[in-house]
């Protein structure tokens, strides 16, 4: 069984609901009509409801079943607003700006939903910037406590059984940080491995610290910061296997390992 299939298989019994605040791109009503097939989980759309539903009959898709929250007239709006105000007011939130975020901003409304518990998740980035996304998600639901660098993930799978977990590598960080401290780096080690466990089910994930050095073949800052996020590991004794600098090919082929 392949992992997709998996985790759908996996969910399909908790009866989660995810938004797709991002109704005006067709892949997002596409992927609804198969969502709502499969029924692992209920898709939740943002908008008018006689807007989408053009929509959906343009693409040629059904989305009968599917949640539609039209923010205009949501019964727990002006919570959202309010909660949007508490939130940000030492940023200079207004109501007022609150009401034109939550208005004019799926993905801000989205985040709230889920701030809220109205919905479990929110899947989106199809149709509008990486950046936007995260600037939503951090303002409005925020990072996990005690976690204080936000970070993403790449599951990699490869017929190599041999390397990784079984053919299966996480990459971190792939979009975010793309300069990331030294501090930062062991943060999203430490991200990475909770990833690695709780959605791929790796019962050993071992990280190994990228560079384009090989256990100091290279001297230069940048190596310098990848060596001092492998000192605060060991500083914070995690309860994983981690080793760096490492090239690549060194972290993953015993031969080339063995060599360097």
């Amino acid at each position: 069984m392949d992992l997709i299939q998996k985790l759908k298989d996996q969910v399909k019994p908790l009866g989660k609901k995810i938004v797709l605040p991002e109704y005006k791109d067709e892949r997002v009503l596409k992927a609804t009509e198969i969502i709502l097939k499969e029924g692992f989980v209920t898709p939740v759309l943002v908008g008018i409801p006689a807007e989408i539903a053009e929509a959906a009959k343009a693409v040629g898709v059904s989305i009968e079943g599917a949640e539609i929250i039209d923010p205009a007239n949501y019964d727990r709006y002006q919570e959202m607003v309010d909660t949007f105000v508490e939130l940000r007011a030492k940023k200079g939130m207004t109501p007022e700006k609150a009401d034109a975020t939550m208005k004019g901003d799926c993905l801000f409304f989205g985040a709230m939903l889920v701030r809220l518990g109205t919905v479990d998740g929110m899947v989106a980035g199809s149709a509008c910037p990486t950046a936007n996304v995260l600037r939503a998600a951090l303002q409005v639901v925020g990072t996990k406590p005690g976690l204080k660098t936000v970070s993403s993930s790449m599951f990699m799978f490869t017929s190599k059984k041999e390397y990784g977990d079984d053919g299966m590598l996480v990459f971190s960080d792939c979009g975010v940080l793309p300069n990331p401290t030294s501090e930062q780096l062991a943060d999203i080690a430490e991200s990475t491995v909770e990833k690695a466990r709780k959605v791929v089910g790796m019962a050993d994930p071992r990280v190994s610290m990228l560079s384009f050095s090989t256990k100091g073949s290279a001297s230069t800052p940048e190596v310098d910061k990848v060596v001092e996020a492998v000192n605060i590991l060991k500083e914070r004794n995690v309860d994983f296997k981690f080793d760096g600098e490492l090239q690549l090919d060194a972290s993953i082929v015993p031969s080339v390992a063995e060599k360097k």
